[in-house]
């Protein structure tokens, strides 16, 4: 009897050593099994993009320091970080504004002094001892009396009715303006005035005009200021053909 409670006891202990194995195999199982444990595709993913984030981030901060020493430890020389803005557009655009501006500036001038020179007619500089200048329209003008005062006489008469037109303009008794000269209303000199309108001069007539302008001619005196076909004072200067120029 007991004999056979010795046997069933140790057959006992035997089940019970493999059961405790058995749990002990399974405990060890379940605590090896989060190693093994696969990871998501997308954990894996994400990792490396972590890892080149945090990397960059350090590579910056290692690479760009906040002082101006070295850093002895790393051997990378510190530098100062610098951002440098560029107003390169604003520039440009201002360049653009301002070239825009001159050209508009610089064609209203322009067209300014364009006006103003083709309004007023100025008259050409000539050599002549009154110093005296005529400009184009007062010289048509002029060709009408000495065409009407001188049709048909020689080159010197014509000249010489230009020379007293230029005495009268230079002396202080007489107006200074070749319009006024001729239409003085005087009863005796340039009477031709009130017909000038029916005038046709030629070319002689400017001719003789140009000659005295450019100093060519030297006919009269400076006091000569009357011709006539009768003298019409007592100190007579000079007779060419049919006129007496008096002073």
């Amino acid at each position: 009897m007991r004999k056979k409670i010795l046997d069933a006891a140790l057959l006992f202990a035997f089940a019970l050593c493999l059961i405790v194995t058995s749990n002990i195999q399974e405990e060890a199982a379940y605590v090896a099994e989060p190693e093994n444990e696969a990871v998501p595709l997308q954990d894996q993913e994400a990792e490396p993009e972590e890892m080149q984030f945090s990397a960059g981030v350090a590579a910056a901060i290692s690479a760009n320091s906040f002082t101006t020493e070295s850093d002895e430890k790393t051997g990378v020389e510190k530098k100062d970080v610098v951002l440098v803005t560029t107003s390169n557009d604003s520039e440009s655009n201002l360049e653009e504004e301002t070239d825009g501006s001159v050209e508009t500036n610089t064609e209203v001038s322009e067209s300014g002094q364009v006006e103003e020179v083709s309004g007023t007619s100025q008259a050409p500089a000539y050599n002549n001892r009154w110093n005296i200048s005529l400009t184009d329209e007062e010289i048509d003008l002029l060709a009408k009396i000495v065409w009407l005062e001188a049709n048909g006489e020689p080159v010197e008469g014509q000249e010489a009715v230009v020379e007293v037109v230029l005495n009268r303009m230079a002396s202080d008794l007489y107006p200074d303006t070749l319009y006024d000269v001729l239409s003085q209303n005087n009863p005796v000199q340039f009477v031709s005035w009130k017909r000038r309108d029916k005038a046709h001069p030629t070319e002689t007539e400017y001719q003789s005009i140009y000659n005295v302008l450019n100093g060519n001619t030297d006919l009269l005196r400076n006091d000569t200021m009357n011709f006539s076909t009768y003298p019409l004072t007592s100190n007579l200067d000079v007779k060419i053909c049919c006129h007496y120029f008096c002073y």
